[in-house]
């Protein structure tokens, strides 16, 4: 009972978060009508939102949830990547349109994600909701992800120019380390996996609604 209590809890605060997160993205886009105020307008709640999804991993792992600790950090890792050692630490590239693009991507994606979790355990799921859960990734997960990758390029000019957070020669430890380069390395890394995800995904979607029907149609009473 306290489980289903703490994620209930956990699952409506972050979707508070995220849809606070989309508000103020929405907002600074019609106020100012430029990308470039979006990130320093959202960025704490965006850091805060985004930061507690590392706990998901440790529910993942105590069996609090169903889901795989390893998928589970795979997933909650690339975007703290891209958001504390790639966006954050650049201001040039914080003013990029694909930053507010991908943000609400993230934010749509997370909002109807944990508003599903959420209801999932009082189980108040209207299938609207499961809908949107099982087909928006068609198109929020490509977007977010190309967000991401578009993210982490804009952003290897400026670690090459500044040397910020690589290792260069000599040093006591004799060893150098280029950030650039495990940026490079990193993007490649999504390769393999996207694929893999997103045709499970796909097969989840064809799965659950399959066996969730509409709910049928109020009788008309005359």
């Amino acid at each position: 009972m306290l489980a289903k209590v703490y994620l209930l809890l956990y699952n409506c605060s972050l979707g508070f978060g995220w849809s606070l997160v989309l508000w103020y993205t929405l907002q600074e886009l019609h106020g100012s009508q430029t990308t470039s105020t979006v990130y320093r307008k959202v960025e704490v709640p965006l850091k805060v939102s985004q930061t507690l999804a590392v706990l998901e991993i440790l529910h993942a792992a105590v069996g609090l949830v169903r889901s795989s600790p390893l998928t589970t950090f795979i997933q909650v890792q690339s975007r703290l990547v891209v958001l504390w050692l790639v966006l954050d630490p650049v201001r040039e590239i914080q003013s990029e349109v694909n930053v507010p693009v991908m943000i609400c991507a993230w934010c749509v994606a997370e909002i109807v994600r944990y508003w599903y979790y959420a209801l999932s355990i009082v189980d108040k799921v209207p299938y609207l909701l499961t809908w949107c859960r099982y087909s928006l990734f068609t198109v929020l997960y490509p977007v977010g992800v190309s967000g991401e990758l578009l993210t982490i390029y804009t952003s290897l000019s400026h670690f090459t120019a500044t040397g910020r957070f690589s290792v260069s020669l000599p040093n006591k430890l004799n060893v150098s380390f280029s950030y650039p380069s495990f940026l490079v390395l990193y993007m490649l890394g999504y390769l393999p996996y996207l694929p893999k995800l997103y045709l499970h995904m796909l097969k989840q979607r064809a799965k659950v609604l399959a066996t969730t029907s509409t709910p049928p149609p109020d009788k008309k009473v005359n």
